[in-house]
């Protein structure tokens, strides 16, 4: 809770011992991370092995229990060779079940790393944290506002200095290979779906900071300006990130055949869309204003609040 690269190794290194794997999973209504959330991430890391959540209910069951055999045995009638772990209540677990034991990497020499001190601080263990994991505990800052306004610049500039890779904007590679001719609203629906794969796939290779160039809020703002209405179906579909940079629209316009809005007026049109679209969904926010030197410094300060605290996570019941 939550798995890290050594629960990983063992794992792994316990698919080579044996045809078939089971991975018995202890949980509690207590547990400070949920058993589904669990169950899924193994799934998703060993997707050849069966999984199976034991919950004991109000606590966990202690791992040297002997009552564990009992419950394996519920779970898994089927002979069992080889009982797997790190720890020494292994041997007692596989004569109970009359299988051999294997302690692998004990003390997690190869990959040291502690369950408890990744929750207290997921960001100082960064590389401990699979990659299927680190989105529960990654913060995610999005860049929002009108063209050319420097969102892309911006989001690169903080992956590199940060650590990255960054979220890129889907609508612009929509718009390069699009036919011509008015948007339709589908269209629009198209371009979410591009955004958020692209970020459900960045985020497992990101850092503790997810940025991310435009998102479905973004996009729902462009729903209006080019149709000239809002998309309600499009706008039930944002997630709302930590923390948004609201990029102002004072700083030159840059000619690129793909943006739309170069007129001043309609620009700020844009910008003023983008913030009544943050204040509707109660979005956290910071307006990023002035020349490019001042606009990175701002940028970096926010970040550097984000990174100064762990995303919050409640307790989870099963």
């Amino acid at each position: 809770m939550p798995p890290h690269e050594g629960h990983v190794a063992l794992i792994r290194t316990a698919s080579y011992l044996v045809r078939r794997l089971t991975i018995v999973l202890s949980a509690s209504d207590s547990d400070p991370i949920a058993p589904a959330v669990r169950k899924e991430w193994m799934e998703a890391l060993f997707p050849e092995a069966v999984v199976i959540v034991s919950n004991n209910g109000a606590e966990a069951l202690p791992s040297d229990n002997p009552d564990w055999a009992r419950i394996i045995r519920g779970f898994h009638p089927e002979p069992i060779d080889r009982v797997i772990g790190s720890e020494d209540y292994i041997v007692d677990l596989a004569k109970a079940l009359k299988a051999q034991h294997f302690i692998l990497d004990p003390m997690w020499m190869a990959f040291p790393a502690n369950s408890l001190e990744i929750r207290e601080d997921p960001f100082g263990h960064w590389h401990s944290i699979p990659d299927y994991v680190r989105p529960y505990f990654q913060k995610r800052l999005t860049l929002v506002g009108p063209e050319s306004t420097g969102k892309s610049y911006m989001a690169d500039f903080l992956a590199k200095k940060f650590g990255g890779p960054y979220v890129p904007e889907y609508g612009r590679p929509y718009e390069h290979y699009r036919e011509p001719g008015d948007y339709r609203p589908e269209e629009l629906h198209f371009i979410v779906d591009g955004h958020v794969a692209h970020r459900k796939t960045l985020s497992m290779k990101a850092g503790p900071v997810l940025f991310e160039d435009t998102d479905p809020l973004l996009t729902a703002v462009w729903a209006e300006m080019l149709l000239g209405r809002s998309l309600p179906d499009l706008e039930a579909r944002i997630e709302l990130p930590d923390h948004y940079l609201l990029l102002d629209a004072n700083v030159p316009w840059e000619e690129d055949p793909l943006r739309y809005y170069a007129k001043q007026e309609l620009r700020q049109a844009f910008f003023d869309k983008t913030k009544a679209k943050l204040d509707a969904f109660g979005a956290d926010y910071t307006l990023i204003s002035g020349d490019w030197a001042e606009r990175e410094a701002q940028a970096v300060a926010v970040v550097e609040q984000m990174l100064a605290t762990p995303k919050t996570r409640g307790y989870h019941a099963a």
